[in-house]
């Protein structure tokens, strides 16, 4: 597949979710956009969020909403970290996967559970450090603590600001 083509469908199909699926559902449509944005596919969160704000959508029932979805999608980053160590053991072996993991693997060692609590601040990067601490094993209490915090205080400012705004 040609670079040119993928990007053609990369396009598409974030038009199609960010924009017309997501807002004919509302809330639902905005908790499957939150969760599907903290999985490592970048889906703007803020576009929907400013759309039903300025349909007059109770600004806590939004905050609720993507603190709950990015919650669900940050734990199953860990999972699919978890799970995945052994996928990512035999991909090493075949491609250069070894450069890109290593990369997180670092910011993760060097800001230990700092890079946990940002992580819902950095998109796609934050996705992957978040699947990195699954494959590392962490210990999933803390890492739970640490994303959750880090999720609830970006969603507080973001659905404040924007709320201000609208």
């Amino acid at each position: 597949m040609s670079y040119e083509l993928f990007m053609e469908y990369y396009q598409q199909i974030q038009e199609i979710l960010a924009n017309n699926i997501f807002q004919e559902y509302g809330i639902i449509g905005l908790f499957l956009n939150s969760l599907l944005a903290a999985t490592a596919i970048p889906l703007p969160t803020e576009i929907l969020t400013s759309a039903l704000l300025i349909g007059g959508e109770n600004i806590f029932l939004v905050a609720i909403v993507l603190i709950i979805g990015s919650v669900i999608g940050g734990i199953l980053n860990y999972f699919i970290g978890l799970g995945g160590n052994k996928l990512f053991k035999k991909m090493k072996k075949k491609s250069n996967i070894v450069k890109h993991e290593k990369k997180h693997n670092r910011l993760l060692d060097k800001f230990g559970w700092s890079a946990i609590f940002f992580a819902a601040w950095i998109p796609i990067i934050g996705d992957l450090i978040l699947i990195s601490a699954g494959v590392k094993k962490m210990e999933f209490r803390k890492f739970l603590i640490f994303m959750v915090s880090g999720k609830i205080i970006k969603t507080i400012i973001v659905v404040i600001g924007l709320g201000t705004i609208f």
